[in-house]
């Protein structure tokens, strides 16, 4: 781990080379998990105010869940077909939520301490499974030490210049009267042009991957970061294990982190968007999402849309089985494609059996582990669509073409001409068809079933398939 003093023009010099994704991040199958309601495995260093599991979640109550929670839950996780875990924040906060730390170097007395990270972490590797931990680096809590020396000493402090800050005494009414995260008063921004605060955040990156084994990090709020400074984090990462996966909260499209060599994927909100418009709001048609994702994979590196974080839901999300109307072909249909699409898939805790949940803190609900609330015909789907992405060779690294769509169906090829499948999406409640030429197919005039239903008529130039409202289905060609 580099010193306070160090020069950080190593890490831009390291961030410009082998601009790729950790090759593990193509393979991956992520499991997001909000830790407080995820699973209690330890009562015991349960908050004083903690409520009962099922409770209505509120942005100030306290559930119990913690990390030895989610090493309990590994087989779980290792059952579901999970390969990837993602944990939203785990640092020392007086919040549920974790985003405003008040200390880096410290696990939340309420999720445990050091040693049940480092457990977590062995028990997931030891199931060939990789954790990354969320890194907030734009701002702190309050309590931060840092900023509360701020508030005794004023200008006096060693870290008066680590904030922008308009003047002192610091004040909060009627607004702060320094720079925060949104005009949040307890979430204090730093002054990342500071390279002492610069050095403080990546020596933080650094120390978690050498002290516990983690794999990368998720950096909160990238939108509101440096490209510089994102560059060097990434790097500072990847000085200390090579095959660390650094990516971004991006809002929008994502371009620009990578073509200024910042990150190895990003949460990709784009295509969760056009998602949410095509098969949730039904705001247009099959056509027009082509478009969409073309234009799409089109705007980055072509290795870039194989390390990007595809999301379907999140902690910041209302579910998106919500967002359907509650309605489980619409909810599926939008993960099969999720699935089937460039990219390492990610289910948000609860969605494989049919969790709801509205704005946040709605989508924050606690995990209710008792079979009878299960969706159970969507935990085997998920189950089958996890072990199809792991079998499928094609859908981990295979090309991704669009080859036809109509109002309502949309047929997409991945792989080569010598590994080749063919996914179809039907949009519409009533059956659909398309046809699809074999010139478009490399020449393939004929298909198997492999995943879904479909009617298939295997004709002289090509394919026609008749597929059921809200349908879909994978062929090997």
């Amino acid at each position: 781990m580099s010193d306070e003093s160090s020069d950080l023009s190593h890490f831009d010099e390291f961030s410009a080379q082998n601009m790729r994704p950790p090759e593990w991040v193509s393979d991956a199958i992520f499991y997001q998990i909000f830790p407080e309601r995820f699973y209690n495995g330890n009562p015991e260093n349960d908050p004083e105010d903690t409520v009962e599991w099922d409770t209505k979640p509120t942005r100030e109550n306290f559930f119990g869940g913690d990390l030895e929670g989610v090493n309990r839950k590994l087989d779980y996780l290792e059952e579901l077909g999970i390969n990837a875990i993602y944990l939203n924040p785990i640092f020392r906060s007086p919040t549920n939520h974790k985003y405003d730390t008040t200390d880096y170097y410290e696990i939340d007395p309420a999720f445990g301490d050091k040693s049940d990270l480092k457990s977590l972490v062995n028990s997931a590797h030891d199931k060939n499974m990789k954790v990354i931990l969320d890194g907030v680096f734009n701002h702190c809590g309050e309590q931060l030490s840092h900023f509360e020396d701020v508030k005794k000493k004023g200008s006096d402090s060693n870290y008066w210049d680590w904030y922008e800050i308009d003047d002192f005494p610091i004040e909060t009414e009627p607004e702060p009267n320094y720079r925060c995260w949104a005009g949040v008063p307890y979430m204090p921004e730093f002054d990342r042009t500071n390279p002492e605060v610069r050095q403080y955040l990546l020596n933080i990156v650094q120390y978690w991957i050498q002290e516990a084994d983690i794999d990368g990090w998720r950096l909160d709020t990238t939108n509101y970061l440096e490209p510089g400074f994102v560059r060097q984090l990434r790097a500072a990462a990847k000085e200390i294990k090579p095959e660390a996966y650094v990516m971004g909260e991006v809002i929008g499209p994502a371009s620009s982190w990578f073509k200024s060599g910042s990150l190895d994927g990003v949460m990709n909100y784009e295509l969760y968007k056009y998602l949410v418009d095509f098969l949730a709001n039904e705001d247009y048609g099959a056509r027009e999402f082509r478009q969409r994702i073309y234009f799409l994979r089109r705007s980055y590196p072509e290795w870039a849309n194989f390390g990007n974080y595809n999301l379907l839901g999140s902690h910041d999300r209302p579910r998106f089985m919500n967002l359907c109307e509650k309605d489980p072909t619409r909810f599926k249909l939008a993960y099969f494609f999720l699935f089937t699409f460039p990219g390492a898939p990610t289910i948000y805790y609860g969605d494989e059996i049919g969790m709801e949940g509205g704005d946040d803190p709605d989508c924050r609900r606690t995990y209710p582990w008792d079979e009878d609330r299960y969706h159970g015909e969507l935990l085997d789907y998920f189950k089958k669509l996890v072990k199809l992405r792991k079998e499928m060779r094609s859908l981990r690294e295979g090309g991704f073409r669009e080859i036809a769509a109509n109002e309502e169906v949309f047929a997409y090829a991945r792989g080569n001409t010598k590994d080749q499948v063919l996914g179809v999406i039907n949009s519409g409640s009533g059956q659909n068809q398309i046809e699809v030429s074999s010139k478009d197919l490399s020449g393939a005039s004929s298909g198997e079933v492999l995943f879904g239903d479909a009617s298939l008529n295997n004709k002289k130039n090509g394919l026609q398939l008749k597929i059921p409202g809200y349908g879909y289905c994978l062929l090997k060609l």
